[in-house]
């Protein structure tokens, strides 16, 4: 009973680390719910939740199972592993080159938050999370990974909290606060995530599940070398999904019941607490800046683990260099059309990743 349960409780944990590795600006701020579930309506948005989650399961599986079974020295094996040695190679690098993007985004992100609540400069914002980021990504993988799982409780519970009050005392329903939900799509004022220039609620859900693979592959793989047993590596995929899309219905909802409220904002989040709770205004902005800063510094770990080769000095390096060229990116692009690019390239090479890891494990299971 004993190692029954500590299964449970590590899986548990994981799972939650990582989907606080997940969460960052993105969610914290609605932008990644808005344009892959909110922007399409109640049902589809709904739908499309669900479908993700599923799909996510199946993906997380497979890479936590491989990555109890293999014992991975480091994430540059993981990549050969999967796709072999030039394939792997090349997914080697566009990973952490999509990780430098969604730091420059999440780093954005804070900035904009500020900036949207107090008028802040985005810059000065965006700068102080650089700062403190490159502290806490120097701590290394076990330390981090209980900082993201603690800091996630708190962001979910925040969130969870916001939405049940907003239910209790709003007579709005989702189809009565996403009425003009397709106007504003056309008119710009909410973005569409796109699947190889294809849009439909259910390329949006795949370029969910890709963006979470892409983002998320090396955490997991890495973490699932920690597992102590399959039954962990299994429960751990399984929790990383649930937890992470089961946020993103409590998101939704808060979106589409306010739709009007936060149509063209780019936190439409906070928008969202701005309109229904205005006094709580300041204490979400700064929940919004502990999400961006609990996934920013868990990226760049990732990336200075990958290049850094142990070397303290170059791993800091690294992350330096990172996040000054995030936070001086921040002038030239907006937030949500940073994020809506960022779901594009990411989502649709995320999906070709999925189909090649699940293949290449099949394929393995087989020949045994």
């Amino acid at each position: 009973m004993v190692k029954k349960n500590s299964a449970v409780k590590a899986a548990l944990l994981t799972g939650v680390s990582f989907a606080g590795y997940n969460i960052g600006s993105g969610f914290a701020t609605g932008i990644e719910a808005t344009q892959f579930f909110a922007s399409w309506g109640p049902v589809h948005g709904f739908m499309g939740i669900g479908l993700a989650a599923i799909l996510a399961i199946i993906t997380l599986l497979v890479i936590y199972n491989a990555g109890y079974e293999e014992h991975f020295p480091d994430s540059k094996s993981v990549y050969s592993y999967f796709f072999g040695r030039k394939l792997g190679a090349f997914f080697d690098i566009y990973v952490y080159v999509s990780l430098l993007l969604m730091a420059l985004a999440m780093i954005s992100g804070a900035g904009a938050t500020i900036n949207q609540y107090s008028g802040i400069p985005t810059i000065v914002g965006a700068s102080i999370m650089g700062a403190v980021s490159i502290v806490v990504s120097m701590t290394g993988i076990n330390r981090l990974k209980n900082i993201l799982s603690y800091i996630t409780f708190f962001i979910v519970g925040s969130i969870i909290c916001s939405a049940i009050y907003i239910f209790v005392t709003t007579d709005i329903t989702v189809t009565q606060g996403a009425a003009n939900v397709d106007q504003y799509v056309d008119d710009g004022l909410m973005l569409h995530a796109a699947f190889l220039g294809l849009k439909s609620w259910y390329f949006s859900s795949l370029a969910s599940v890709g963006l979470l693979i892409t983002a998320g592959f090396a955490w997991a793989s890495v973490t699932g070398s920690l597992c102590q047993s399959r039954k962990e590596a299994m429960l751990t995929g399984i929790f990383s999904s649930v937890i992470f899309y089961s946020t993103f219905i409590v998101v939704t909802y808060m979106l589409l019941v306010s739709t009007d409220f936060v149509a063209g904002q780019e936190v439409p989040l906070l928008g969202v607490i701005q309109h229904f709770m205005p006094p709580l205004a300041i204490v979400y902005s700064g929940i919004i800046i502990i999400a961006i800063f609990a996934t920013v510094t868990g990226r760049l770990f990732s990336i200075a683990e990958r290049y850094g080769r142990g070397k303290k000095p170059v791993e800091f390096a690294i992350v330096l260099v990172i996040t000054v060229v995030a936070i001086v990116g921040t002038k030239f692009i907006s937030f949500s059309l940073l994020s809506n690019f960022l779901f594009l390239f990411c989502g649709a090479t995320g999906v070709v990743m999925g189909l090649l890891l699940i293949g290449s494990y099949i394929r393995r299971k087989l020949a045994k």
